[in-house]
């Protein structure tokens, strides 16, 4: 868990200048048939140096980075209200997809138009988040190989606060169908306490559903909220649900109710983020008419996002709209 902290020991976070040379707008960039090498991108009124544009990243697909950088330009309306003044965890595959990946959450240098925010995490290291704030910033993180986005549940106005509750229907080997009905059961339960629940495919595996909430409650408060809700829905379904976290303990046919990812400083894969999964999978919002009918992971890639969301508009159009209070006691 991190809070925010004053410098000590380590140093400043450095400032690193832009490339030198001529930048092209957004819309050239977006006709570029199967660029080469590096260019300097103007974006936001800022020059964002993208490298390596040619670079395989989902080779079964021969999905590349610049194809990536493309998709996060599109999406960005619609994906940038879910990041922006969230720290991020950032995920990345600097390589691809196939070749190893790592965690940054200390940023050791970054342009000026970077935005960071200064923690201390469990172990009393100080640490330079990065934090999301435009789309420039998101292309910088992407073109570092952040294939996945990792916002926080809270942004940097109140972080010790989340404006969300996540949970994680979690599969491993449980059928598909579980997932849907485990996925349906949790809006029952929310139904019936007054709250209203948003349910996204996890690009991965499985299924997160969040409760958008008005930040007022502290991360503990929050995650203990997110237990009872997680223990009433395994209640329910117990031949199908189950907050248990062993494997080995598990039926095979559980799906893993996790609410354990309500913590400050956890994150969950960001709504509309692309996976470093076969096929270039994406965490999509869906309408709980669409869960109903037996909607699938594999719906959802890089390549068909944008124009499903052109066609039909964001699920979760009205989410921050629909902050809620918890009810407590």
């Amino acid at each position: 868990m991190a809070k925010k902290s004053t410098p000590t020991e380590k140093a400043r976070l450095k400032r690193t200048a832009g490339k030198e040379g001529p930048a092209i707008p957004v819309e050239e960039f977006l006709a570029l048939k199967n660029p080469k090498g590096d260019l300097i991108l103007a974006v936001d009124g800022e020059h964002v140096s993208l490298t390596s544009l040619d670079r395989v990243y989902w080779p079964d697909g021969k999905i590349t980075k610049f194809d990536l950088l493309r998709y996060y330009i599109e999406i960005s309306p619609y994906l940038l209200p879910y990041l922006k003044d969230r720290p991020a965890i950032l995920q990345r595959w600097p390589r691809g997809v196939n070749a190893p990946m790592f965690f940054q959450q200390d940023l050791d240098s970054a342009p000026r138009f970077v935005k960071s925010v200064r923690l201390t995490n469990q172990e009393g290291r100080e640490l330079d988040y990065a934090v999301y704030t435009t789309t420039a910033s998101l292309l910088h993180f992407v073109n570092l190989g952040t294939i996945e986005q990792h916002p926080w549940h809270s942004t940097v106005k109140k972080l010790s606060q989340p404006d969300w509750i996540a949970l994680d229907l979690d599969p491993k080997k449980a059928p598909w169908e579980n997932v849907l009905e485990v996925a349906l059961i949790t809006k029952q339960v929310c139904d019936e306490i007054g709250l209203k629940a948003f349910p996204k495919t996890s690009g991965s595996s499985g299924i997160h559903i969040y409760l958008p909430l008005k930040p007022t409650n502290e991360y503990e408060t929050v995650g203990e909220f997110a237990k009872l809700l997680a223990g009433e829905i395994a209640r329910r379904m117990p031949k199908i649900a189950t907050v248990e976290r062993s494997l080995a303990k598990r039926k095979h046919d559980q799906v893993y109710v996790d609410w354990m990812q309500n913590a400050r400083g956890k994150s969950l894969a960001s709504v509309y983020t692309t996976r470093a999964k076969p096929k270039a999978t994406v965490s999509m919002p869906v309408t709980w008419k669409q869960v109903e009918k037996g909607v699938k992971i594999s719906d959802f890639t890089l390549k068909n996002v944008l124009t499903l969301c052109r066609k039909a508009g964001d699920a979760w159009a009205d989410f921050f709209a629909s902050r809620q209070t918890l009810k407590l006691g």
